[in-house]
């Protein structure tokens, strides 16, 4: 992942290997084009794309797309300059667009890959290639988009939580130290059940 510049050296470690588990898991199960015997004879068109989809309401395009389509287009705004968009040859790309609902769609649907592939009127391998363009982009946002909280974020969340004590009148210190306790354990376990899962998917493909 380095030749991308996705990652930086600096930072946590085990957030590194946390994200390195996500990117392979994802890499094997979008990997995985074929799950039953090719057909090369699928009907494909690009009517559906071009023509319906851009028709349907918000609230159906996010059932198909996953997302509501003014964050989609946001989204697309911030991977559309990366480098791996860009070819050096004569032959373009498939829009950002088109590559980004494709990936979405194979990661937030249960259709298979044949009925990707009638929908928007592409390829196998094609879906696997947009995929992981779609999946590099966005790993090198990660420094950008997500961030610990700052001092000042932390002592913004403390007085809201102060006031609210004020407020209620009750001394509930112990039952919030509890309750700190209790989430660091539960987000302890779904780290290791998340990197469990992804280990098994990757070794069993």
């Amino acid at each position: 992942l380095s030749r991308y510049g996705i990652f930086e050296e600096e930072g946590d470690s085990s957030e590194e290997e946390e994200d390195d588990l996500v990117m392979l898991g994802l890499t094997s199960l979008l990997g995985i084009r074929y799950l039953e015997q090719r057909s090369y004879h699928v009907a494909k068109s690009k009517d559906w794309y071009n023509y319906i989809l851009p028709k349907y309401e918000d609230c159906r395009f996010k059932k198909i797309i996953r997302m509501n389509s003014i964050n989609f287009q946001k989204l697309v705004s911030l991977l559309i300059t990366h480098p791996i968009f860009q070819n050096n040859s004569n032959h373009s790309q498939a829009p950002v667009e088109l590559q980004l609902a494709i990936f979405l769609r194979r990661i937030g649907s249960k259709e298979d890959i044949f009925g990707l592939c009638s929908r928007f009127g592409i390829a196998e391998g094609t879906v696997y290639l947009y995929c992981k363009r779609v999946m590099i982009a966005i790993f090198s946002l990660k420094k950008t988009l997500v961030k610990w909280p700052t001092e000042l974020n932390n002592d913004n969340v403390e007085e809201l939580y102060e006031n609210d004590d004020d407020e209620d009148g009750d001394d509930d210190s112990d039952n919030d130290e509890e309750d700190i306790n209790q989430n660091e354990i539960v987000m302890k376990r779904e780290g290791e059940r998340k990197r469990e899962q992804l280990m098994n998917l990757i070794i069993n493909h």
